[in-house]
């Protein structure tokens, strides 16, 4: 007989499906978000996460994200909150205990036993390069874990957040000197972006100017695009894998100075603003969260892809409908 309360399982050791199976009195174990119940009725949940896999779960973030499963009637459509991803979700107004496991090993399997989680949010993320959108659950230890738990990881995902810490400018580490750059290769990567950017500028042009928009320049925004009441003003930035966090940074502060400085200095304070960051390829899937951030603050995205310009679905029909 098992009781899910008394299962004892040790943080940081790596189990076998044998061993777990035996653990839980349960005849599978290693398929995702597996919801089961014990001797007494009682339900819990077991979660099943691999480094290689199609859903690029960060188990090193704090919190941890774990991705959910996808729609078994439609595969290749956005996740919905049924099956797992619902129970998971209902987890957060529930006791259900959730077991979080990660293999590590594939020959002989082993899966780690990161701890008892609990949800403490979930969101519908788009997937840029996916075309759909998945669920992203944030996890934390649980109550009765938190405590032994390390506080050394450190996350290598680029937006985690930064360790608090008072404002003292006197302590600041000052660079001792200027990096070094080889003018001829600098010269050659500087051209190269300039090209990047000026054919993805000219084929968003041509894309709005297909439609209702007439697009102009300035000596600061990219794109001005207008109709008689809306106002478009895009921020173009090429990006490669190691530059999209600095990039997006960047078209940020330049794109709010230029909505300022290009349109409600222009005069044209009645026309519905909509302000827009473009990127020269597909942003990374690690950057879903944030374009969803960025959304709900009012900043459309859009890119370039081989086929033409795509983006986020709602941003496409903000600029198009």
């Amino acid at each position: 007989m098992v009781v899910i309360s008394e299962v004892d399982l040790e943080p940081g050791t790596a189990y076998s499906p044998s061993e777990l199976r035996t653990t839980f009195d349960k005849g599978r174990a290693g398929r995702g978000i597996e919801t089961l119940y014990d001797d007494n009725d009682d339900r819990f949940i077991r979660l099943f996460s691999k480094a290689e896999s199609e859903y690029g779960d960060d188990l090193e973030s704090d919190p941890m994200r774990y991705v959910g499963e996808k729609d078994f009637n439609n595969p290749s459509g956005d996740q919905i909150l049924n099956r797992g991803n619902g129970l998971l979700a209902e987890s957060q107004d529930n006791d259900w205990p959730v077991f979080l496991f990660e293999k590590v090993s594939e020959d002989p399997v082993r899966h780690l036993f990161h701890g008892q989680v609990e949800v403490v949010d979930f969101e519908l993320n788009y997937r840029p390069q996916k075309g759909k959108s998945e669920y992203d659950f944030y996890l934390e230890l649980a109550d009765n874990q938190a405590e032994a738990a390390s506080e050394e990881s450190e996350s290598d995902d680029d937006l985690a957040p930064g360790q608090l810490r008072e404002i003292e400018p006197g302590t600041r580490d000052v660079p001792s000197s200027e990096e070094e750059i080889s003018y001829d290769s600098n010269k050659k990567t500087q051209a190269e972006a300039t090209n990047t950017h000026e054919d993805t500028v000219a084929e968003i042009r041509d894309w709005l100017e297909s439609g209702r928009w007439e697009c102009k320049e300035t000596d600061e925004t990219d794109i001005l695009a207008y109709t008689e009441t809306e106002a478009l003003v895009i921020e173009v930035k090429s990006i490669d894998d190691s530059n999209e966090r600095k990039q997006l940074r960047k078209a940020i502060g330049q794109l709010l100075e230029n909505c300022y400085r290009d349109v409600q200095n222009r005069a044209w304070g009645e026309k519905e603003l909509i302000a827009c960051v473009a990127l020269s390829q597909v942003p990374s899937d690690r950057f879903s969260g944030y374009i969803e951030f960025l959304r709900s603050r009012g900043i459309e995205m859009i890119w370039r892809t081989e086929d033409g310009i795509a983006g986020h679905p709602e941003s496409i029909a903000a600029i198009l409908e």
